[in-house]
């Protein structure tokens, strides 16, 4: 049984989130915008090659963590206070990221490569969108960590200034490209240039916390790269397996399967909101606080607030599924059982990823391998039972492996509350 909290703490934290989602339904709204806007003004083979170009910077940038934002959060929540040492925390993992950022561009790029030609792209187009894949991949690397930073100094407004910043922007560009020229190049440029001017604020933003020219530690170092140990495999492993839809529809279906899956995707947006909400507020303060019967009062309330918005937007796109998909344009209209599947998912995965980041933020991972089975079982389920030439096949074949993450994610929650119970 959760405890409640106090009226004056409840207002409190009503106050700050209702604050922050006011000014993130706006960030969210330009977010939506331009995405939509891209998938309107493309057409399909050209939506496919920049849905495959996104996808794989993704998975380059979650190789090069395995790890290292769980340790970010769990060292940064004990050392947040001091300058120096939080300099030095950030300057580690600075280190250890673009280590690992090497072996995962040399394993991906080829991939990426190849994906991209077997959809129809020319060579020398391959090469143009593997180049700014690349330049937006090397951003992203220091964005990840330096991000930590104001998170942990509950730095709400400076973080949601440079949204802004960057979601005016990227419309601005937006804007210029569609009377110029736009394809997949330019507006996968488009997210490059983004993550370029987030670096540049997060530059400016951090050096009032953190010692910028602080040396490696080596404690830092080895408690990291001890976290790696234990999570790289679970992380190698589900970096492939949250982009799967992607890879086995560019690879068993078409062009036009990759274009509507991500136009299906973009709809999704909505659940980042209170993405959102859990990595900027509730995240840090679960990291910060050290009592077990409140962290379960906090774990359970975040988790049943999750589930109600989840289950309020499966809802509207089972009861209003055409003026959902209207935003998207007219070559996507007949896809309403589609995106029932695909908010669903979204949904569900936005649990599961809750539960993980949770879990994550008090290095509760001990037992984290144990997805991998579940996940593999699940996954031979998946095809027995679905055509995974087809898009809905590909969606459901996405959503089993859901099933075991929430079942492991309990079970280290469970075990983490237990051993910081008998910690104190």
């Amino acid at each position: 049984m959760s405890l409640p909290l106090p009226p004056s703490k409840f207002v409190h934290w009503l106050k700050i989130i209702s604050k922050f989602v006011s000014v993130q339904i706006v960030v969210q709204a330009l977010t939506l915008v331009s995405g939509l806007w891209i998938v309107r003004s493309l057409d399909k083979e050209q939506y496919a090659y920049y849905t495959i170009a996104i996808t794989m910077l993704a998975t380059m940038n979650l190789l090069a963590d395995s790890g290292i934002g769980i340790s970010l959060s769990a060292i940064g929540g004990r050392v947040w206070q001091d300058p120096y040492r939080f300099g030095q925390l950030i300057n580690t993992a600075m280190q250890l990221r673009y280590f690992l950022a090497a072996i995962s561009i040399t394993l991906v790029t080829p991939f990426l490569m190849w994906i991209l030609m077997r959809n129809g792209a020319a060579l020398d187009y391959t090469f143009i969108l593997t180049i700014i894949v690349l330049i937006g991949v090397n951003f992203e690397l220091t964005n990840g960590v330096l991000i930590v930073v104001p998170r942990l100094h509950s730095q709400i407004s400076q973080i949601q200034k440079i949204d802004l910043i960057l979601n005016f922007s990227k419309i601005a560009l937006l804007g210029v490209a569609f009377l110029t020229i736009l394809n997949a190049a330019v507006a996968t440029a488009l997210g490059t240039i983004g993550f370029g001017i987030e670096r540049f604020f997060l530059g400016r933003l951090i050096t009032e916390n953190i010692d910028r020219k602080a040396s490696v530690n080596q404690q830092d170092r080895a408690e990291i790269i001890e976290n790696i140990k234990k999570s790289a495999p679970t992380s190698i492993f589900y970096c492939f397996q949250g982009q799967i839809t992607v890879f086995l529809i560019s690879i068993f279906g078409n062009a036009q399967n990759v274009a509507e899956l991500g136009a299906l995707g973009r709809l999704s947006v909505i659940f980042s909101v209170i993405g959102s909400v859990m990595t900027a507020i509730i995240l840090p303060s679960f990291t910060r606080c050290q009592l077990p019967k409140l962290l379960l009062s906090r774990y359970f309330q975040i988790m049943l607030t999750i589930s109600i918005f989840s289950l309020a937007l499966v809802c509207l796109s089972v009861f209003f599924p055409g003026q959902i998909l209207w935003v998207i344009g007219e070559k996507y209209a007949h896809l309403k059982s589609e995106l029932v599947l695909v908010m669903f998912s979204a949904g569900l995965y936005l649990i599961v990823n809750s539960m993980w980041s949770i879990n994550a933020s008090k290095a509760w991972i001990s037992k984290v391998w144990l997805q991998i089975p579940g996940t593999i079982l699940a996954q031979i389920g998946g095809i027995l039972l679905v055509d995974l030439s087809t898009l809905k096949g590909a969606i459901l074949f996405g959503m089993f492996p859901l099933i075991p993450g929430i079942i492991s994610n309990l079970y280290m929650t469970y075990k983490g509350l237990r051993e910081s119970s008998q910690n104190i």
